[in-house]
């Protein structure tokens, strides 16, 4: 009797694990996809209102390139970034435009995971200026280095795209920082001030 229920649980236990190992196949052919000769269009949005301190962030980077095959690729990120905070009993405003164009490089699939490198340089320029004062004080810098990122695929053709990190040099480079920070210098930087997240459209 023993024998007998012994040798039907290994027969279940082989039947369920063959029925998983090919369920398991099929779901990951349905995830994979070629990148190859593919336009991509993405980005990501921030909008913050902090109602004690009476401040305000607004992030808009819109995202543009094209896949040469599944490791190579170009692109162009945009940006636009407001911030209004009260400083003495007046409202400080500072408008910022940033243009990154860059080159990807895919060096691991695991579907539906990707992990790539991002390589370029970033222009970056803006103005400050207080509310009801006609002095208004420009600046602008520059970056180049590499972003590493990963990226996971949702569906066929939509992904959630990570950069989380920067390796390079920095001359007065402001957007996606904190005040005075990692503005120059060079080096590697992992922090949340890099971390930025958004959907990429891939057709």
């Amino acid at each position: 009797m023993k024998r007998n229920i012994l040798t039907a649980l290994a027969i279940l236990g082989f039947v369920l694990n063959v029925s998983a190992q090919e369920n398991f196949t099929v779901k990951l052919d349905e995830y994979s996809h070629s990148h190859k000769g593919r336009i991509l269009i993405g980005g990501a949005l921030t909008y913050w209102n902090n109602t004690k301190e009476k401040s305000m962030v607004f992030d808009l980077c819109p995202e543009f390139g094209y896949f040469f095959n599944d490791t190579w690729g170009v692109g162009l990120l945009l940006g636009y970034e407001r911030e209004k905070e009260l400083l003495n009993g007046k409202n400080h405003i500072s408008n910022a435009f940033k243009i990154s164009p860059f080159v990807r490089y895919f060096y691991c699939h695991k579907e539906p995971f990707s992990l790539f490198l991002d390589g370029g340089f970033g222009l970056n320029w803006g103005k400050n200026q207080y509310e009801g004062n006609n002095a208004v004080s420009r600046f602008k810098g520059f970056e180049i280095g590499v972003r590493p990122g990963a990226s996971l695929d949702l569906t066929e053709g939509l992904c959630l795209c990570m950069r989380m990190g920067f390796i390079g040099y920095r001359n007065n480079f402001f957007m996606g920082e904190e005040p005075g920070l990692s503005n120059n210098g060079f080096g590697i930087r992992f922090a949340p001030e890099e971390l930025m997240i958004g959907l990429e459209l891939e057709f």
